[in-house]
């Protein structure tokens, strides 16, 4: 490869890093939390909430009914 090549290769890749870097930590928009696209939300103005927009430990955490008094 050239050295222009090289150079654009680095660059490309430097820029690949910082992007997932800086991205890594942003909040999610409202946007993006729901199933529907962007434009049904608009016009219908309807949205089903995503589930992997749901809390991790949404779940519920069972119950001991096997306790003995």
């Amino acid at each position: 490869m050239s050295r222009s090549m090289w150079i654009i290769v680095i660059l490309i890749l430097i820029s690949t890093i910082l992007s997932f870097w800086y991205s890594k930590n942003r909040e999610t928009p409202d946007w993006m939390k729901c199933k529907e696209s962007l434009f049904d939300q608009v016009v219908f103005k309807k949205c089903t909430p995503s589930q992997f927009m749901s809390p991790k430990d949404s779940f519920e955490k069972p119950t001991d009914n096997s306790v003995n008094e």
